[in-house]
């Protein structure tokens, strides 16, 4: 090979290598930002993920009551995305389901955390099936795939009903923050649009101040409520206002709407307790059955720090509402 031969070949291969090179550099870059921002977003948010972690209902309640929780994969993935099933110790052939989705602002949160943990304990000693259900988050997903998952997690419960010892005509939708907009926007969506199959066996919806118009996240000062929203929807209200739109639980609110009961504090400096009064105020316009419960003194996740007796009261009409439906 001639000398003009060898420093051509040496020289494609050098810039092949710098190619490589270079695109390891962009997957590192790519990964070391979305830890720095994930590290951003916690220490913005410092407060809730303490109750998060750490939080406990202001109930207690026997150990002795539950079991649990059982673990299953509903859906398989890049990442197989999981479950968990608690149930009471008082025996039946078949349970009636709470479904329970986390917050976390679409960003973080886990069907591990002591925020779900307690909640899924302790409506478990009180004599229901609690189907604890992780999603994937919206860094690299789309709205609509967190709500595929969502859907993947209720069907797996229903095809597999008998086998977990689950009544499917029995299940109330629940969730805390962003996960009390999966489950508020699954039900207002599906009536709204009579979807009879995927609305087979839902009694109802739980939301604990949740966001249910995603544009009243921009009508607070919370930085991370912010920054989670535009992730989620890939952009602000000036550029995909739509989307907010599309996926707001309060514009598919109908007649058809399943009995809802929500839950806020007036105090909410993450997600405006507006948010819960304007979706409350529509249903009731619509005729549906629905209640809402405001704390004065409440800010997000209140019921995992405050002890007194509205948040007990508060905790123990979310049983009795979910029992009376599935009576």
């Amino acid at each position: 090979m001639s000398d003009v031969s060898k420093k051509m070949s040496n020289s494609r291969y050098l810039k092949i290598l710098i190619k490589i090179l270079g695109f390891i550099l962009i997957i590192i870059l790519f990964f070391w930002n979305a830890f720095l921002t994930f590290l951003i977003l916690i220490l913005l948010n410092l407060k809730t993920l303490r109750k998060a972690v750490f939080g406990r209902l202001p109930l207690e309640f026997n150990k002795n009551a539950f079991e649990g929780p059982v673990t299953y994969t509903y859906k398989e993935d890049s990442i197989p995305l999981k479950l968990d099933i608690y149930y009471p110790t008082k025996k039946r052939e078949l349970y009636p389901a709470i479904f329970f989705a986390h917050g976390g602002g679409w960003i973080s949160g886990s069907r591990k955390l002591s925020s779900v943990t307690t909640w899924s304990k302790f409506l478990a000693s009180r004599g229901f099936s609690v189907i604890a259900i992780d999603y994937r988050y919206s860094y690299f997903h789309s709205y609509e795939e967190l709500i595929q998952d969502y859907s993947a997690a209720l069907d797996y419960i229903r095809n597999n009903s008998n086998h977990l010892k689950i009544d499917k005509n029995k299940i109330v939708l629940m969730g805390t923050s962003a996960g009390g907009t999966l489950s508020l926007y699954y039900a207002a969506f599906n009536t709204f649009h009579n979807n009879l199959s995927a609305m087979k066996g839902i009694k109802g919806v739980i939301a604990w101040y949740a966001p249910a118009d995603l544009l009243d996240l921009w009508r607070v000062d919370s930085l991370f409520a912010r920054v989670a929203v535009v992730t989620t929807m890939k952009g602000s209200p000036n550029r995909k206002i739509e989307d907010y739109k599309m996926y707001s639980p309060i514009n598919y609110v109908s007649t058809r709407m399943c009995p809802t009961l929500l839950v806020h504090g007036e105090k909410d400096t993450t997600v405006p307790v507006e948010s819960s009064k304007k979706l409350y105020k529509k249903l009731k316009e619509q005729g549906v059955q629905a209640k809402l419960l405001i704390h004065p003194d409440g800010n997000h996740s209140f019921e995992l720090d405050l002890k007194d007796f509205l948040t007990i009261k508060y905790v123990e009409r979310t049983v009795s509402f979910a029992k009376d439906l599935c009576e």
